[in-house]
């Protein structure tokens, strides 16, 4: 109901608009019209004075030459260009303006003035006079002595005046008479058709406006007595009240949306009930969490207490070759002088310890230059096969002091790729003698390490596997941590510092690789590095 009451006010003003907007148009279309014709009579007017000015000129021109005066052919080719070209221009403003009059005269009901088809007449004349014109002065030349100047002269005029037998100069000023009444005229009647446009487009405004505002205050009164209805039904919600419902039954389309209106409250009523009943088990669960972040802030105090044991483990590995280089030191000074040979052995010690407190603090630094993006490196070509033999021969050292043996693997028969990447050799050697140090120190003895290598399409694995300790599967993800040592490797190994595979890590992550380690109890440990062969994916 009320729907089709707002459609009908909207097609109403629709109708208006459009009926105001075709009356305007076809205004602006008269008055254009109008301009139109009035721009054209000033221009031919212009034109014509014009055309009768230059022609004046060459008169004045022709009786310079026949007097013999200093009379410019440049000015006399100009002038006969610009009558040529001003006659053009009439031509085209005087069919012009017969087009524009003959439209102007279908739609008042009125012939076509007799002097407009006239004016188009006289302007075909042109074109014949000015040939006319132009051949005569080409051939005039000045008067010899004891001619006539008055027949010569009348010869001249009989040309400028004349075109077809009839009389041009007459034509040409009876049409700028004419033209001076017409510009008038026609811009009267442009000004009188701009004030009827006015008008006409005022008084449809108004009648539109006034239509606009009836139908808004009836619209008006027909929404009041609903959307009161329906306000008064959220001023109760705002309040709280979810069980008050709008009346219903002026049967239109406020019915149907007080309808709606009163199946939300129903349902933010039963959601409130859901709400509370909500709340009450968010309070259980915020109990419950609360109680698992206790139990998670005792075990970080945990991890916080292991930090600070491995921070002291770091001091007592930092003391000790300090302390040691200290007594070294102090021995070599006390008492008298020694031999030669008990100096160099205590410098060869100093030297030692040295060495040993040194590579604590350049893998600090390493690990602290790589946090920071800074670590140095040097990519180029490196051959793995290579890199990995001479990693193998350094193990193998260590290897015999523990008695484990080194055993270097060939690649797989089914492997494809290149055997080389773009790495820096001595930070992925570094790497790689890290792996195999951990493989041989937490291995049995008489235990056997493997070291081995794989290319796969654009990446390339490098494998070290050992069948020592292994790893406990709570404390594998941990491994990669600084300071961080299990259970078991403290009891196998007590002198570590739990920082060798943090810059393993550190070096390929650098080198836009990753490194893995997969472990299992009393089976061993297998660590697989895996880096990238092309030079823009390691660069």
């Amino acid at each position: 109901m009320f729907r089709l009451r707002l459609s009908l006010a909207l097609a109403a003003l629709v109708a208006l608009v459009c009926i105001q907007a075709v009356a305007v148009r076809w205004g602006a279309i008269r008055v254009y019209a109008y301009a139109q014709h009035s721009r054209l009579a000033s221009d031919i007017l212009s034109e014509l004075l014009e055309l009768s000015a230059d022609k004046q000129r060459l008169r004045v021109w022709a009786s310079q030459q026949l007097m013999g005066a200093d009379a410019s052919l440049e000015l006399r080719d100009r002038l006969l260009a610009r009558m040529q070209t001003r006659a053009a221009n009439l031509k085209e403003l005087a069919a012009r303006d017969l087009g524009a009059r003959r439209e102007l005269a279908a739609d008042d009901g009125v012939p076509v003035p007799p002097e407009v088809p006239q004016l188009v007449a006289v302007t075909e004349l042109l074109d014949d006079n000015i040939a006319a014109v132009r051949s005569r002065l080409l051939q005039l030349a000045p008067l010899e002595r004891g001619s006539e100047f008055s027949t010569v002269w009348r010869e001249l005029n009989q040309v400028f005046d004349t075109a077809r037998g009839r009389d041009l100069r007459e034509l040409v000023n009876g049409a700028i008479e004419r033209q001076r009444i017409v510009v008038p005229a026609a811009r009267a009647a442009t000004v009188h058709g701009l004030d009827m446009l006015r008008l006409q487009g005022g008084a449809m405004v108004l009648v539109t406006l006034a239509v606009a505002v009836l139908l808004a205050l009836h619209l008006g009164r027909r929404l009041q007595r609903p959307l009161d209805r329906l306000l008064g039904g959220i001023q109760a919600l705002q309040a709280g009240d979810l069980g008050h419902r709008v009346a219903i039954g002026s049967g239109d389309e406020f019915d149907r949306l007080a309808g709606h209106f009163n199946a939300m409250a129903a349902e933010l009523q039963q959601h409130r009930s859901e709400a509370d009943a909500a709340r009450h088990r968010l309070e259980d669960a915020v109990q419950a969490r609360t109680l698992e972040l206790s139990t998670a802030h005792e075990a970080l105090q945990h991890i916080d207490a292991r930090r600070r044991q491995l921070f002291a483990d770091l001091g007592h590995e930092l003391r000790t070759p300090a302390t040691a280089i200290r007594g070294e030191a102090e021995i070599a000074l006390r008492g008298a002088d020694k031999p030669v040979a008990e100096y160099k052995q205590s410098l060869s010690r100093i030297v030692g310890g040295v060495k040993q407190l040194a590579g604590v603090i350049d893998d600090l630094l390493l690990i602290a230059r790589a946090e920071a993006d800074q670590l140095a490196m040097r990519f180029d070509a490196v051959d793995v096969p290579a890199l990995l033999g001479d990693a193998a021969e350094q193990a193998e050292a260590l290897g015999a002091q523990h008695e484990v043996s080194v055993q270097l693997d060939a690649p797989p028969q089914d492997a494809s790729g290149p055997a080389s990447v773009h790495a820096d050799a001595d930070r992925l050697r570094q790497a790689v003698v890290i792996a195999l140090d951990n493989a041989v120190r937490y291995s049995r003895r008489g235990g056997t390490v493997r070291l081995g290598w794989q290319a796969r399409g654009d990446r390339m694995e490098i494998i070290v596997k050992d069948d020592g300790i292994g790893i406990e599967a709570e404390e594998l993800p941990l491994v990669f941590e600084r300071f961080v040592r299990g259970r078991r490797a403290r009891a196998h190994r007590p002198d570590g510092t739990g920082i060798g595979l943090s810059i393993a890590q550190a070096i390929v992550r650098a080198h836009r690789g990753e490194i893995r380690l997969d472990s299992r109890l009393d089976e061993g440990t297998t660590v697989r590095i895996e880096l990238p062969c092309r030079r823009e994916q390691a660069a």
